[in-house]
């Protein structure tokens, strides 16, 4: 891809939370960006927002777990924009009913959910994409969305953990495989980040008891950190896993759980006479 070419993307779950602020922050650097999900009424909205936003937006319904939706997704977004520089897996379900249970009551209804949506909807996209890529000749990004539950177990998460693990390894596996025609892959690690709707986990609901940088993570923050990872700054990297999260999985133990946490400022010198400046 040129340095400075618009970009042409589609987000997957595009309409609300992460992948909105996903979208929104391609459409701030004019991208032409095509939301696929199953919610009409707020993908629709989200179009408006990108229009609005300085890009070009289009709404198409995408169950990605459906090979045939897929392929019609990639139908009408080849006929929007012409191709496919960038695609984000971002369909998925968070925590909350649907994804929360104890091993042992786990149903295979909910396992196999999970798998359809994370994982075998990865599959689907990415796999057309990649393809549309090697076809174009100019190399391309697919990112993918992981969970700190990829490498860091979740209590009653059994199944949801398992796809996010899958998400990772398929990262890794896929940046090689795809390497020689120049397409990017990578994936994205999000911490505790504010959305509708959300399911505090543990005391989430108390950032600054929990996260290193004292509070909750926004889906711009999420969408910053994708359009880099799209970005010619970012061409030397695939096969790498980045964690958008204020520092929570860096962490051992959580800050409350540490004496003396914090200095105050007039704990803290200044260090400046013994390198000769004069203050």
């Amino acid at each position: 891809m040129s340095d400075r070419k618009k970009q042409r993307v589609i987000v997957t779950g595009g309409s609300k939370g992460l992948g909105r602020g996903i979208a929104l922050a391609f459409a701030e650097i004019g991208a032409s960006v095509v939301i696929a999900d199953i919610d009409a009424d707020a993908g629709e909205r989200c179009v408006q927002e990108i229009i609005e936003s300085g890009g070009e937006g289009l709404f198409v319904y995408t169950d990605v777990a459906s090979s045939d939706d897929v392929k019609r997704l990639f139908e009408e977004a080849h006929q929007f924009h012409g191709g496919i520089d960038v695609l984000v897996n971002n369909a998925g379900i968070g925590h909350g009913p649907l994804s929360e249970r104890h091993f042992l009551k786990t149903d295979y209804a909910m396992w196999e959910n999970l798998m359809n949506i994370h994982v075998n909807g990865l599959y689907h996209c990415s796999q057309m994409a990649a393809k549309a890529m090697v076809h174009q000749g100019e190399g391309g990004v697919i990112i993918n969305m992981s969970s700190g539950g990829a490498t860091r177990a979740h209590r009653n998460r059994v199944a949801y953990d398992a796809t996010k693990g899958a998400i990772e390894a398929a990262t890794r596996a896929m940046a090689l495989d795809l390497a020689p025609w120049k397409i990017r892959v990578n994936a994205v690690m999000p911490g505790a980040i504010w959305v509708e709707n959300r399911t505090a986990v543990g005391e989430e609901s108390s950032p600054d008891l929990l996260i290193p940088l004292g509070r909750l993570g926004m889906p711009h923050d999420v969408g910053q950190g994708v359009r880099f990872l799209a970005s010619p700054e970012a061409s030397y990297i695939t096969g790498h896993v980045l964690a958008i999260d204020g520092g929570l999985t860096s962490q051992l133990r959580a800050p409350s759980m540490d004496a003396d946490v914090a200095l105050s400022i007039d704990e803290i010198e200044l260090g400046i006479a013994s390198t000769g400046v004069k203050e």
